[in-house]
């Protein structure tokens, strides 16, 4: 069995279980895909905290859409997202791949957090923490990512927060202030050109051998020059990846 439809099993194993210990009505939500894209050697894997559901509080909808599934390669799914005109995916589309859908088809994309999908982070780490000890250590180690299986030529981690507990997981004692460049440029707060800050927006390092790329949250605000910045960065990357 393949390191994809093994981990898949898995998962379903996992859920089955525990949405027997959890209440009836907050069962964990999975979609049945847990990685989508080209998953082998992809040109880039994106990397989210955990996927988002917006209609968390249609009970009989989520309970009737969680899907105990084989494993099936997927599109990326930023591909069906900008069919829907999901902004967010426009913005992963024309910040990283300059606009061309064909580099998104080489492209996957997975979560750090957990593969359940919930309104917000704090939901899902909730309903983790009511199961058994064992069981939230089982689904710390469900989601570790096997680097040398999926083989990514670069790493996108998508907001702070995923690209700071990426780290934790799987650089623990990576030296920031001299292995991790990061960019800062000014922003606007509240929409004002009165009160302004410096804020982060971009950082690279590498661990075992892969690029890692950290940027602020794309749904979040973005100054024109940030964006700009960032584009140019992605284009650097995929002439990098033409040369390898």
């Amino acid at each position: 069995m393949s390191y994809f439809a093994d981990k898949q099993q898995r998962i379903n194993d996992f859920l089955r279980r525990a949405n027997q210990v959890l209440p009836e009505d907050n069962p964990l939500y999975f979609s049945g895909h847990y990685i989508t894209g080209q998953t082998k050697n992809p040109d880039i894997l994106f990397i989210g905290i955990n996927p988002g559901h917006r209609q968390w509080h249609n009970l009989p909808a989520r309970k009737a859409n969680t899907r105990l599934v084989p494993y099936q390669s997927q599109p990326c799914k930023y591909i069906e997202e900008l069919q829907l005109g999901n902004r967010f995916a426009k913005r992963v589309l024309d910040i990283a791949c300059g606009g061309d859908l064909s580099k998104l088809e080489h492209c996957a994309e997975t979560s750090l957090l957990s593969y359940f999908a919930s309104p917000t982070e704090s939901v899902v780490k909730a309903q983790i923490k009511k199961l058994p000890k064992d069981m939230q250590a089982e689904h710390r180690e469900l989601t570790h990512l096997d680097f040398a299986a999926i083989n990514p030529k670069h790493i996108v981690c998508i907001g702070w927060r995923t690209f700071d507990e990426f780290i934790k997981r799987y650089h623990p004692k990576l030296d920031s202030r001299t292995e991790i460049t990061s960019k800062q440029l000014p922003i606007a707060i509240n929409g004002t050109g009165k009160d302004v800050k410096m804020m982060d927006y971009y950082a690279r390092t590498e661990i075992d051998g892969i690029p890692v790329h950290g940027v602020r949250h794309f749904s979040t605000p973005l100054s024109r020059a940030m964006l700009d910045d960032m584009k140019a960065i992605f284009r650097g990357v995929w002439e990098e990846m033409k040369t390898n």
